[in-house]
């Protein structure tokens, strides 16, 4: 017994837990073949960024001794202690793991039998029952369990499982897609999944659709026809719709309200489905041009925008196409909880404008607390820079007259009437002042991609022009720096790929009223600012959801967390959901640069001016790690320092940047595919090829910052790098086109010639289709004309990767 006494936890699951489940079925490795996860260690958190610090907490990591899967439903988790233990000591942090996984059933064991607990539907209660160490429950039992537990009859949709070609969607991903699964095996047909910006909806939303795909629903409709509908084109882009792999040749986007048949899944807005109002005599319903059972599925993305409200007209396509099952996805649920208490005691008949009235409660949610607190999404903290006439409002003297030269009322403006019935220069110049400061002077960074919402696009180029009065020399340095990117603005919009990259510097701060606010995928966003009145906490939060990505690759580029700046002070309003939000930490600047602060180098022997660095470095570097090395990138004169610990002081060893670059490159027998990458790939895929490039040392982003290749493509980059010869430019590269166009009708070739004019511009993301929906191309032709000039050479894709093969024929 003294000897059992000592052994440890790990062997204690060797000896006496993991035979005990082995012998009635469980198979691991299988799990993992199956499901993509590693059902023994399970890691399902990649633990919370201290926002004070920027490094991750890994003693907040979640990891479970077994997680026990089956159909791809996690149905237990099962935590192990050391022999010397009584049974039940792990039993709390399996509970609390089963919660957070959405499992009923919670064991532990320390090798002499199982303590195993039944959670309750709600999760708060449990039931208590002690199990020998020979019988524990096989996954036929214990799945049947379950299917008891959810109240399941038939479980044909749960037998379907998700495409791990791409992915292997985290726990609360695969919590959503599970739980929708469910309702619809039990004949819900409307269904709500609230999960916080930045947690992957679409992905979700893949998965769901390539699991129901051809599948019978309990009513005995097959899902043969699906729609993703929302309510804005720039939601509907390419990165959404490569996301669906799995129905690559049955994609159809809806465009000139022309609902072709034929088709497995069908993007479209709102506005294919109904155009004009009631209100000015113009309202033509186009959906009714379609039966009514024509789909099968429906997504609606951003439910929360207005597909909820009863008064709506994109109500009535939700309630024509009833008999489909209906989705509804959204990071912000129009849930109004005073006025549902009063509907529910009597006091209300109806809820307009509440998506939970329509859908229902959500089937399952994902917050942003819960996104911060597993790592998942960055934290961020609020700074209120408050003028006084923001404060106290604003009232002219007499006879004061606007540009116009018409006197302005005299009477008290206040906060909401600035940009709208008044347009207040001074108070645009102090935001934009406080805006410079806070990215050159608080955060060190004038680089750092900052998102300013404004009134409207008025607002917007205002605002862009004082920004560039207080910000000249980043301006001459490149005119991108600033812009605004409006609806009506087509230059900012032809930017907005640009400023969403995560290898491309400019722009780095977008004016916008709306644009931005929802749907788009700006990673790389380091600071919110709020300089308008929001009304509605669904678009509060949508807006700063922007700044919430993060991932392994932002982490390596220095985003690990964002701040908002609110000029208007409404966070407080609207942050105000503990439940949702977590608790909102609002500081001062003094603390951001307390917080952002750079240890200093306090060993006088060894300290250097400037630590070694050329004295005209005023630019914050970019820091990378190669090699095990901390390299710092700085652009003033275009070198890289490489930090060495010499007798425990960082030395920096200085080499051009081209050169430490090319070296690392020329080192490397995968040049040639590196190109063709570039040639062939998607955009998605060239982004990953140049982040993994910068992680081996090739700083190609920074690298074209210098003037010998600033309008270069990346290609050509890495052509000079290797091959040591002049790098071409991007109007020399559309040269090598010419023969190709030459051979060409009349109508392909000023197309493509146009398109080359957009390609020397901006690189090679303009050589893809979506392009064709902005200028030039929007107001001469319309895409099915396009595709009619394009049909004789292949389609619009071949063509192009035609095009694309003449432009880079080093490798065609």
């Amino acid at each position: 017994m003294e000897t059992l006494q000592n052994l440890s936890e790990e062997d204690t699951k060797k000896r006496y837990i993991e035979p005990a489940l082995s012998k009635v079925g469980w198979d691991f490795e299988s799990i993992k073949m199956e499901y993509g996860v590693k059902a023994k260690d399970y890691e399902f958190s990649e633990g919370k960024i201290d926002i004070k610090t920027g490094k991750r907490d890994k003693s907040t990591i979640k990891k479970a001794d077994y997680v026990l899967f089956h159909n791809g439903i996690i149905l237990a988790v099962l935590e192990a202690k050391a022999y010397k233990y009584e049974d039940s000591e792990g039993i709390e942090q399996a509970k609390d793991y089963a919660k957070a996984l959405k499992a009923p059933f919670a064991f532990s064991s320390s090798g002499k039998g199982f303590v195993k607990y039944t959670l309750t539907k709600d999760f708060k209660g449990v039931e208590k029952e002690n199990l020998p160490l020979n019988a524990f429950p096989s996954p036929g039992e214990l799945y049947e369990a379950y299917k008891k537990w959810q109240n399941l009859t038939n479980d044909n949709l749960l037998q379907t499982h998700c495409d791990l070609s791409q992915t292997t969607p985290r726990y609360y991903q695969n919590n959503a897609i599970n739980a929708t699964l469910i309702a619809a095996q039990k004949g819900q047909n409307r269904i709500l999944l609230v999960l916080a910006t930045g947690t992957g909806k679409t992905l979700i939303t893949y998965q769901i659709a390539h699991r129901l795909f051809n599948q019978t629903l309990p009513n005995g409709k097959k899902i043969e026809k699906i729609l993703y509908l929302a309510d804005r084109n720039e939601l509907i882009n390419t990165d959404t719709t490569r996301t669906f792999k799995s129905f690559a040749k049955g994609i159809y986007k809806i465009e000139n309200r022309n609902f072709k048949s034929g088709y497995s899944l069908y993007f479209g807005i709102y506005q294919q489905f109904i155009s004009g109002s009631e209100e000015n005599g113009d309202k033509v319903e186009h959906y009714k041009a379609l039966s009514k059972d024509f789909f099968d599925l429906i997504f609606i993305d951003e439910c929360h925008r207005g597909s909820a409200r009863a008064d709506s007209t994109w109500r009535e396509i939700l309630e024509y196409f009833s008999s489909a099952l209906q989705i509804g996805m959204t990071a912000t649920p129009k849930y109004n909880k005073e006025q549902r208490e009063s509907q529910e005691i009597g006091e209300l008949e109806e809820r307009e404008d509440d998506n939970i009235d329509y859908f229902g409660e959500p089937v399952y949610q994902y917050s942003l607390q819960q996104g911060i607190e597993d790592g998942y999404l960055a934290p961020f903290s609020v700074v209120e820079l408050l003028s006084n006439v923001v404060q106290e409002g604003y009232t002219p003297e007499l006879g004061k007259l606007d540009e116009e030269g018409k006197e302005i009322p005299q009477e008290t403006f206040n906060s909401p009437d600035f940009n709208r019935t008044i347009y207040l220069k001074p108070q645009i110049r102090f935001v934009a002042k406080e805006v410079s400061k806070f990215l050159h002077h608080t955060l060190k960074n004038p680089y750092a991609k900052t998102i300013i919402f404004c009134e409207d696009q008025r607002h917007a180029l205002l605002m862009k022009d004082a920004l560039q009065d207080e910000n000249k020399q980043e301006v001459a340095k490149d005119s991108n720096y600033i812009t605004r990117i409006t609806s009506d603005d087509d230059k900012g919009k032809a930017l907005l790929d640009n400023f969403k990259s995560v290898s491309k510097r400019y722009p780095v701060i977008a004016t916008t009223s709306q644009l931005l606010s929802t749907g788009v995928d700006t990673q790389m966003v380091q600071v919110i600012v709020i300089d308008k009145i929001v009304r509605d906490k669904s678009l509060f939060k949508q807006m700063i959801g922007r700044g919430t990505r993060l991932n392994e690759v932002l982490e390596s580029r220095g985003k690990t967390h964002f701040y908002v700046l609110d000029f208007k002070g409404i966070a407080r309003e609207f942050l105000n959901d503990p439940d949702f939000d977590g608790e909102i930490e609002f500081i001062g600047t003094d603390e951001v640069k307390k917080r952002e602060k750079k240890p200093e180098n306090t060993d006088k022997e060894n300290e250097t001016e400037s630590n070694g660095l050329p004295p005209d470095i005023k630019d914050p570097p970019i820091k990378h790690t190669i090699d095990g090395e901390e390299i710092q990138v700085y652009m003033q004169d275009k070198s890289v320092i490489i930090l060495r610990n010499v007798n425990g002081v960082l030395t920096p060893i200085t080499q051009s940047l081209e050169s430490f670059s090319g070296e690392k490159l020329q080192n490397t027998k995968a040049f040639e595919s590196y190109l063709d990458t570039l040639r062939t790939g998607d955009k998605a895929t060239r982004e990953e090829l140049l982040a993994m490039l910068e992680q081996k040392g090739i700083f190609i982003q920074e690298l074209g910052q210098m003037d010998k290749f600033k309008n270069c493509d990346e290609f050509d980059i890495l052509l000079s790098l290797a091959k040591g010869s002049p790098a071409l430019s991007r109007t020399q590269r559309a040269k090598k086109a010419n023969r190709f166009l030459a051979e060409l009708e009349p109508k392909a070739r000023e197309l493509l010639e146009l398109l080359l004019e957009k390609y020397a511009q901006g690189g090679i993301n303009e050589l893809d289709s979506s392009v064709f929906v902005n200028e030039p191309f929007a107001s001469k032709y319309n895409l099915t004309t396009i595709a009619q000039i394009f049909k004789e050479y292949g389609g619009v894709n071949a063509i192009l990767q035609n095009l694309k093969n003449a432009l880079y024929e080093e490798v065609s």
